[in-house]
């Protein structure tokens, strides 16, 4: 199978340099404020749906994936120039979109036009546009008078100028740390002989950046504690800059929500998430919280044995307390001496190139898909290291299903995590064809050497499964408005699909077909395989404590009325009480929580939220047979096809055939009655 003339979008790839970066963007403005000054230069007369919605639509499809994939090169091309280029094009368009979405002769005529249409006479899909247009208005503030609405223009102007510069700071983070060989005592050969060496005193040193690469495995295997401290403490302290530009940020978005009639700017945003009404979010955080304290504390007095038979061993007295960096150290010793699970080598069976094809498997066999790498020589890549496919539908009609890109290892200045970006969304052009997606994960796994390949830990396993989750969401989607498309469903239910489909990293038939020795090509064995199940929800307590803590503090910070608030006081307060440990002394954590900045504030909590969801869907219709296609393509038909053009709770209903239920949730996820 071969797909034909890459897409416009893809093509320009080729084309695109720090020079023509912003021309690009500035066309695309152009274009899309023509349209919006014909439309509101309509008289009466010609106000119809032909004159005003195909317009609009039209321009929104066809530069989506324009604007997608300018924005996205600030945090994925490895040219600095071009990165300072896509930040100035996203600051252009934000500053443009702001502009335009409070131009109120452009109000006038389409809001006029949804008062006097009979909705359900329309389309779908054209009904529920205008429907989320004219809420879309009202949370602009464009039925407030003029003055209101200008300074709401100079507010988010504002606010979209902090949030690229947060994200140039959190995106380029290049601080480092340096130790010696024996302050590294328990890391191997292989993850030495991947760092940079520095000459300090006369001494050769080891440099670690900020990046998972550097910080996950030391705290999970150097034995010096004094080490993992300092690693930890740099990693928690990183972005410092940052922690004036959210409060500064907080206090916009709080003025802006009292403008708009909201008592916080929580309550603006959880208007259009499932959850709705912010009592409802601290109820459900809350029940949570109680449910699981207790547990927490009984799992932390175990891991606080385990450091103070260490701290025996060594001849040393042992006070009682236990550190952040700590907890992933005695976690991985709990795992491997009660649990007999070493992830050192488990990794061995999981060498990425080979998990990945054999991921795109399970994928394609539920989901009824086939995927076909793109030869390196044909491939339109921002990068080497990148990999591209081609993905069709296998199921249905054979047709080409959008294009997807692997961008899995770290580089200087790329986005620091692990994320699905949307280069292009699909639609229905004006000739009734359909335009594929293009999709891109971005993670920064462990390079390859020269005598070995990238080795994955489990819990990266996972981090691949579910982002690739996102993609599967994104190339399965099929959407007639680009607005609609893929993941661009409530921002609480956004990530349950992918959450989902973690659990076939805890199923045995998937394991069997994901693993394969790197060396002997073997499998897992059923030994490994069932330790590793067993040991799914060891600290599972402390671990979702961790996350409760993330959403509470998010929470927090968008409801309160504090102009004045200590963000980095409240962030370490909350994180002893919630999560059980105290945070690294002087770091302030919330400075490189990006999520805060990338459209989950006030909203964090939606992971816990929608994993209620994702175990529903997981125990009620996949657990007795993982590899179904009769219950993946039924999943793909009511979940992913439908992208954001249905409401989440109505696609939930429809797959599992009634309400939701939070029993799974807390039986299999939590382990708490």
């Amino acid at each position: 199978m071969t797909s034909s003339a890459p897409p416009p979008v893809l093509q320009s790839l080729i084309e695109l340099t720090a020079d023509n970066v912003v021309p690009k963007m500035k066309e695309a403005i152009e274009q899309d404020r023509a349209i919006n000054d014909a439309v509101a230069s309509l008289p009466l007369e010609h106000q119809t749906y032909e004159n005003i919605v195909v317009p609009l639509v039209k321009t929104e499809n066809t530069i989506s994936g324009t604007i997608s994939l300018l924005s996205s090169l600030s945090e994925l091309s490895p040219d600095a120039a071009t990165r300072e280029a896509s930040l100035e094009a996203e600051r252009l368009f934000d500053e443009f979109s702001i502009e335009q979405g409070m131009r109120h002769d452009l109000y006038t005529v389409i809001q006029g036009y949804i008062d006097r249409t009979d909705l359900d006479s329309l389309d779908y899909e054209a009904s529920r546009m205008l429907t989320r247009t004219a809420r879309d208005y009202r949370r602009a503030g464009l039925h407030l008078p003029e003055v209101q609405r200008n300074k709401l223009v100079e507010l988010r102007k504002r606010l979209s100028e902090i949030g690229i510069e947060y994200t140039k700071n959190w995106s380029g983070e290049d601080s480092t740390v340096t130790f010696t060989k024996l302050e590294l005592d328990g890391m191997d050969g292989d993850f030495l002989g991947g760092l940079k060496t520095v000459e300090e005193d006369g001494v050769k040193k080891y440099v670690l950046t900020m990046k998972y690469p550097d910080v996950r495995p030391v705290l999970k295997l150097c034995k010096n504690e004094n080490t993992r401290r300092v690693h930890y403490t740099a990693y928690e302290s990183r972005n410092r800059e940052n922690v004036a530009l959210l409060e500064e940020t907080l206090r916009l978005r709080r003025t802006c929500a009292k403008i708009l009639g909201y008592s916080t700017h929580a309550d603006y945003v959880l208007e259009i998430k499932m959850a709705k009404e912010v009592a409802k979010v601290k109820t459900f955080l809350e029940d949570l919280k109680a449910r699981l304290h207790r547990a927490g504390l009984k799992e932390m007095e175990v891991l606080k044995e385990l450091k103070k038979q260490d701290k025996e061993a060594l001849g040393e007295s042992y006070d009682g307390t236990f550190n952040a960096w700590d907890t992933s150290y005695y976690e991985r010793i709990l795992l491997e001496t009660k649990y007999l699970v070493n992830q050192e080598e488990i990794k061995k069976y999981f060498s990425l190139e080979s998990t990945v094809t054999k991921m795109l498997d399970i994928y394609a066999r539920v989901l009824g898909l086939k995927f076909v790498k793109v030869p390196a020589d044909k491939a339109v890549v921002w990068h080497p290291d990148v990999q591209v496919y081609e993905c069709w539908d296998n199921a249905e009609d054979n047709h080409f299903s959008g294009y997807m890109y692997l961008d899995l290892f770290p580089r200087d200045s790329k986005y620091p995590h692990a994320a699905m970006f949307p280069l292009q969304a699909s639609y229905i052009d004006e000739n009734g064809e359909r335009v594929p997606p293009i999709a891109a994960m971005v993670a920064n796994f462990t390079k390859p050497t020269e005598n070995k390949p990238s080795l994955l830990k489990h819990d990266e396993v996972v981090t691949l499964f579910h982002e690739l989750g996102h993609v599967m969401h994104h190339l399965c989607s099929r959407t007639v408005f680009a607005r609609f498309h893929g993941t661009s469903v409530e921002g609480d239910f956004v990530e349950a699909p992918s959450q989902m489909l973690e659990n076939w990293c805890f199923d045995k038939k998937s394991l069997k077909l994901l693993s394969a020795h790197y060396e002997t090509g073997e499998c897992l064995s059923d030994d490994i395989i069932e330790k590793l199940i067993k040991a799914k929800n060891v600290d599972a307590a402390i671990a979702n404590l961790r996350q409760l803590f993330f959403g509470i503090y998010d929470l927090q910070i968008h409801t309160s009325d504090d102009d004045n608030l200590d963000t980095t006081r409240l962030y370490n307060d909350l994180r002893q009480e919630i999560s059980l440990v105290p945070a690294p002394e002087g770091s302030c954590g919330q400075a490189a929580f990006g999520h805060l900045m990338r459209g989950y504030d006030a909203a964090y909590w939606g992971y816990m939220w929608s994993k209620v969801f994702s175990s529903d869907m997981f125990f009620t219709k996949f657990q007795h047979d993982t590899l179904s296609p009769e219950t993946g393509f039924a999943y793909r038909k009511s979940i992913l096809e439908k992208g954001g053009s249905r409401d989440g709770m109505d696609m939930l209903k429809d797959f599992l055939g009634r309400e939701p239920s939070s029993d799974a949730f807390m039986r299999e996820d939590i382990g708490v009655q």
